[in-house]
């Protein structure tokens, strides 16, 4: 869950709630659609992946507008992009445009091998005032069938590769974490009925090649988290409060092996 200054029920629920899907004609045959509406989604790689725009926050704006397009595709790996500008309610998320993992999910953390994952992304352009986050977004649950944000949630694990403009995880931080190589920035909160982790990079990584499993052990060996919980939704994204940017990701991939 990310927040600057306050705003945490709110922004939690919003991140990962799955409304009805707006429907959207492709505007070309090679590409998916320019998706505009607030809750528009698209099946990508047949169902392998949704993308979400997601613009769950939009309310909080004096004005802004999102649109979300899929340009390529490349066996399980996608080439998508989102722009945005907003304005007004600079401590609140206004969206969350993300890829969605659907195949996979549903497994214990202790029965995944690995969760292999690369993520080359850049912001092609981004106002000076920018405020936002670039983020992983993984949630647990005590049952297998549920998605994020519900009242069956237990924990939330957020990998952060970006932070502009004094964006900031849910809680406090807690300490450091090495994983994968990287001391991370570990956070800690706790919102609604669920926990917040988040590992914030020491700086900003465009080209993420790793295994989100690490992430995953290390806090059931060292912050508590029960390896009997299920892996329920994986997403990648970014969260835009307030300055324009367009976030363009060459290639996403991800597994749950």
């Amino acid at each position: 869950m990310k927040f600057l200054g306050t705003a945490l029920l709110a922004f939690a629920l919003g991140i990962a709630a799955s409304p009805v899907a707006e429907k959207e004609e492709r505007s070309l045959s090679k590409r998916g659609a320019v998706l505009t509406a607030q809750f528009a989604t698209e099946s990508e790689i047949n169902g392998r992946f949704i993308l979400e725009n997601n613009l769950w926050g939009q309310s909080a704006a004096t004005s802004g507008s999102q649109s979300s397009q899929v340009t390529a595709t490349n066996g399980n790996a996608v080439t998508w992009h989102t722009t945005y500008t907003w304005t007004g309610g600079n401590f609140n998320v206004k969206s969350y445009a993300n890829l969605d993992l659907r195949v996979g999910l549903g497994k214990t953390v202790a029965s995944i091998a690995s969760i292999p994952t690369t993520w080359q992304w850049t912001y092609t352009s981004a106002s000076s005032g920018l405020v936002a986050d670039v983020s992983y977004d993984l949630w647990l649950s005590n049952q297998a069938g549920t998605g994020g944000a519900s009242s069956t949630s237990t924990f939330e694990i957020m990998v952060w590769l970006s932070t502009r403009g004094g964006a900031g995880p849910a809680g406090s931080q807690i300490g450091t974490a090495s994983v994968n190589g990287v001391t991370w920035r570990l956070f800690k909160g706790t919102v609604s009925t669920w926990t917040v982790f988040s590992f914030v990079a020491p700086t900003e990584i465009t080209n993420f090649n790793s295994d989100l499993k690490p992430f995953l052990t290390f806090l059931t060996q060292n912050q508590g988290v029960p390896s009997n919980q299920f892996l329920v939704q994986a997403q990648a994204g970014t969260e835009p409060f307030i300055g324009s940017a367009t976030l363009t990701t060459t290639s996403y991939s991800i597994s749950i092996n």
